[in-house]
Parts: C-alpha cells; sequence; structure tokens
C-alpha cells in the first residue's frame, strides 16, 4: 500500500470511526486497515489513535496529522476534479440543503439541472443541521442564516425577506397587536432551537425594539410552523416564500407591518476557496435564476462569467 493510499485509509478511519467500516469502505479486510495503521505509526514515531474493544480515539498528534491529510487529499482530488472534469458539467454533484426550501426548490433545480447536463449525476440531501463538506465529500451546501464560522468558505446568494403572520381568526380572539411591545401578551409559534430563543427584535422608528414573547407551539419544520399558524396556535416569524399563497388568500395576515423584521441571508457553502468544479459553478447559475422567481427573495447578482473560486 503506497503512501497516498494510507493517507486515504487513515482519513476514512477517523471519518467512519471504526476499522471495520472503513475497510468496507476502502474494499479491504480489516487487518490489513489495521496493519497499515500500525505501519504509519511505526514510520511517524508516534501514536495516531487510541484503540479500545468498542471505540477509537485520535491523540493529539492524529488529530494534527489527520487535519493536514485532509488538506493535502482535499488539493489532490480538486487537481483530479480540475482536469477529468474540463469545461463541461460531468461527475456527481453531491448537494446538501434544508429541508422545505430543498423540497420546494432545490430538488426542482437538481432535475432541471440534471436534464440540462445528463453527464452529470446529482446526489441531493435535505437536513436542517450543518454539515462538514469535505468529512461528507459533498460539493456544496445551501444554507440559511447568518454564517459566523470564520473557516467556512461561501458566497452570498442573496436574502429571503421574512415577515411576522397570524390567522385572522387567532387576531379576532386575542387582538391585533400595533407595536412591537403588545407582543409580550401573544402567544408564540415558532422554529426550536433559535440561538435568540424566546426574543423577538423588530425596527421601530429610528431605534428597534426586542419583546420576549411565550412559545404555544415548536417545531423544527417551516411547513409544520405553517399549519400552526393556520390553526390559529399564534405569532409566527416566516419568510414570505412558505406563506406568499396563504397570505393572497387571507388565512394569513401580516402584523406589524411597519415593523419588517431582518431578511435571512442565504449563501452558498463549499469545501475549499481554490477550486470550485464546473459543475457546482452551473448549478449556482441555474439555482439564482430559480431563485429570482421566488416571493421575497433579493438575488446577489452572478457575473457574466463566474471565476473557479465562486
Amino acid at each position: 500500500m503506497d503512501q497516498l493510499q494510507r493517507l486515504r485509509l487513515f482519513s476514512k478511519v477517523v471519518e467512519r470511526g471504526t476499522l471495520s467500516k472503513a475497510a468496507a469502505d476502502i474494499g479491504v479486510g480489516q487487518p490489513a486497515v489495521s496493519k497499515a495503521i500500525a505501519a504509519m505509526e511505526e514510520e511517524l514515531g508516534v501514536r495516531l489513535l487510541l484503540r479500545s474493544t468498542r471505540t477509537l480515539t485520535l491523540t493529539e498528534a492524529g488529530r494534527r496529522y489527520y487535519e493536514r491529510c485532509r488538506q493535502a487529499l482535499a488539493v489532490l482530488d480538486e487537481a483530479h476534479a480540475e482536469v477529468a472534469e474540463g469545461d463541461v458539467p460531468r461527475g456527481t454533484l453531491k448537494l446538501h440543503g434544508p429541508v422545505v426550501l430543498g423540497e420546494l426548490f432545490l430538488g426542482p433545480a437538481t432535475v432541471a439541472f440534471q436534464r440540462k447536463f445528463p453527464q452529470v449525476r446529482c446526489e441531493l440531501t435535505l437536513l436542517d443541521s450543518y454539515v462538514d463538506l469535505v468529512t461528507e465529500g459533498a460539493d456544496l451546501s445551501i444554507r440559511l442564516g447568518t454564517i459566523t464560522d470564520a473557516s467556512v468558505v461561501r458566497r452570498r446568494l442573496g436574502t429571503m425577506e421574512r415577515l411576522l403572520v397570524a390567522a385572522p381568526g387567532y387576531l379576532k380572539k386575542h387582538g391585533v397587536p400595533r407595536h412591537p411591545d403588545e407582543l409580550a401578551n401573544h402567544r408564540a409559534v415558532r422554529f426550536s432551537g433559535l440561538p435568540s430563543g424566546n426574543t423577538l427584535t423588530l425596527p421601530w422608528g429610528a431605534n428597534s425594539i426586542s419583546v420576549e414573547m411565550a412559545p404555544s407551539y415548536l417545531s423544527n419544520n417551516a411547513i409544520t410552523l405553517k399549519q400552526a399558524l393556520l390553526g390559529e396556535l399564534g405569532v409566527g416569524l416566516v419568510t414570505r416564500w412558505l406563506v406568499e399563497e396563504e397570505l393572497r388568500r387571507g388565512k394569513l395576515i401580516v402584523v406589524l407591518p411597519d415593523a419588517p423584521p431582518s431578511s435571512l441571508e442565504v449563501s452558498a457553502v463549499v469545501p475549499t476557496a481554490k477550486f470550485t468544479p464546473t459543475r457546482v459553478r452551473e448549478f449556482l447559475r441555474l439555482l439564482m435564476k430559480t431563485f429570482l422567481h421566488v416571493p421575497g427573495m433579493a438575488v446577489t447578482a452572478l457575473p457574466p462569467q463566474v471565476d473557479s473560486t465562486l
């Protein structure tokens, strides 16, 4: 087994967590994996992994070595992809995105993209939690909200308008708030796990006002929250595209239209700033054209020719 194979094997062991899973992924026997790791440790003169009957734990030296391995392998994979793909999208586009946004927009976009570029195979995974693209071997992730992680390579695609809404029946029973402070007397329908918790901040004149709203219904799914709002369970903060039809039909009403909540950022996250495959750049072009037709979406303009680093 050459050095490059051993680097890939070691990285796979760390990412999969066991020798047996790494061996199965690579297609070799577990003894071969154990022997290769032992040879690496002997060559380096340090212990990389602490083994027990059930778990593997990285030593500090192992952690540093793994980070270097990831970087080296990423550069090699990028070079291979750049040469192999050329100017025509091909290969596998492995994409992650939020569940509801994915169902409504990313799914149709990937279908249209693969029809346009049949040499590409799309692999779309929808989940609302963030993923490590390098560990997952993914090309791209679409994320909502402010990204504060400085290690993440991202391009801002635009913003999504958010609204505070409630059902007419709820407002008839509990009154229509005329000032942000009055929201403290209302029930909240909101996403679970928000960093801001029960605090809602809205602009008011030249200032902003923060108010605590006790939640009556919590969920981590946007469609479920919309159902709760339609069920007259409270006031909720949603993206315009989620409720545009309900607003048009009068099933939901905008609350405090003179105090619009801040918009939600939409970003594309890629594994590295050095090289972005042609398939990713072309997909982003198509996706941003799709976003132009999304209610409440303000798209960041793409230049005619997007460079290789996004």
